[in-house]
């Protein structure tokens, strides 16, 4: 069977994209046949213009997300250098997952933080390290049930993809932790902790665990 996948959407022209990736059925394949339907995992460039980021999932697992950083780094110091002076090289949230790519749009379209929102998880993860440990468990930002007192975060099993439980911050705790990190002599140690194209809580402390 022949079938049509996106590896790149621009929800400027087709916000149904947009749509369409939050409901999972995005690069979606259903056999015509027996009816049996699956999600095909692939490099994907999501660009939002109206809101001005770009969001590329480059599916890994964790053992080759490092690596996978590395690459993709160095193709976008090559992408930087190919433009014009005048011109500067736009953004790229990368993610190595749907479920982080969906979480980081999510972030992103309400203008939020990703570093501190990663910050926030990386406490988490430190101050309940038995109960939450990150070789074993994610950490995702639910949008949906976050309000304006709470940011609510999903535990979710890093083997099945499980969600097991819900962890509750303070809203306006994170407030503070922006006014905080906003000012010029604590911005610095935060892009040090999170420098990207990949900001991950998670990622960082399984590489501070094997060193």
């Amino acid at each position: 069977m022949e079938v049509e996948l996106y590896d790149s959407v621009n929800v400027g022209l087709e916000p149904e994209r947009r749509d369409e990736l939050m409901a999972n059925t995005l690069n979606a394949v259903e056999c015509p046949g027996c009816g049996f339907s699956f999600r095909v995992d692939k490099p994907l460039l999501y660009n939002d213009p109206t809101r001005g980021f770009l969001v590329y999932c480059l599916p890994a697992e964790d053992p080759l997300q490092e690596d996978a950083e590395q690459a993709f780094g160095g193709e976008l110091a090559a992408c930087a250098q190919a433009l014009p002076a005048d011109i500067a090289p736009p953004e790229v949230h990368l993610v190595f997952s749907r479920s982080e790519m969906v979480e980081r749009i999510f972030l992103l379209e309400t203008d939020m933080n990703p570093r501190v929102v990663e910050y926030i998880k990386y406490s988490i993860y430190v101050q309940n390290i038995e109960q939450v440990d990150p070789a074993e468990k994610r950490l995702l930002f639910d949008a949906e049930d976050s309000n304006e007192e709470i940011l609510c975060f999903v535990v979710q099993d890093a083997a099945s993809h499980r969600l097991e439980s819900m962890l509750h911050y303070s809203r306006s705790a994170y407030q503070g932790l922006c006014e905080m990190f906003d000012q010029d002599e604590q911005t610095p140690g935060l892009l040090e902790l999170f420098p990207g194209p990949s900001i991950s809580a998670r990622a960082l402390l399984l590489r501070e665990s094997q060193v």
